[in-house]
């Protein structure tokens, strides 16, 4: 769950998560179990990223090492160079922000472009790709070598 208090600023604790979507992804190529779970967390990850932009907050940095799984639950995580725009006259920007390459849109690696809210979508996209891929029964290392040899 969540709530909004624009008056105060609070973090709420759940209990520890059990793996970091990465490392639930690498348990995945190995327990078909795990791997029907993965089809629950598109919702939600989906969810939770419109959540975001409805309070005009870009994330920046959605990656599987930000995204906690607890059961059949994950969590987005590490807001630490989220942007919150209320304040701004639009949601587009063009100061560098902290990235990782396999994540990032396009539009981030070129500095004399503009970044909104759709490099987010961008990247959950691709941790999208990552779930599908172990999902289907193949390893994400797979999806890498193929990128790397087109």
């Amino acid at each position: 769950g969540s709530y909004t208090d624009r008056r105060y600023f609070g973090v709420l604790m759940v209990p520890v998560a059990e793996h970091s979507l990465t490392d639930f992804l690498a348990s995945s190529e190995q327990h078909v179990r795990h791997r029907i779970t993965l089809g629950t967390f598109f919702g939600c990850l989906a969810s939770a990223l419109h959540y975001l932009h409805q309070n005009q907050i870009r994330h920046r940095d959605i990656k599987p090492d930000n995204i906690l799984v607890k059961g059949a639950g994950v969590y987005l995580t590490d807001f630490g160079i989220s942007l919150d725009w209320q304040q701004l006259s639009r949601s587009t920007t063009d100061e560098a922000s902290g990235l990782t390459y396999n994540y990032c849109a396009p539009e981030v690696l070129d500095p004399d472009q503009k970044r909104n809210s759709r490099t987010d979508i961008w990247s959950l996209g691709c941790v999208f790709m990552e779930i599908l891929v172990v999902k289907r029964g193949l390893r994400i290392e797979d999806l890498k070598t193929t990128f790397r040899s087109s």
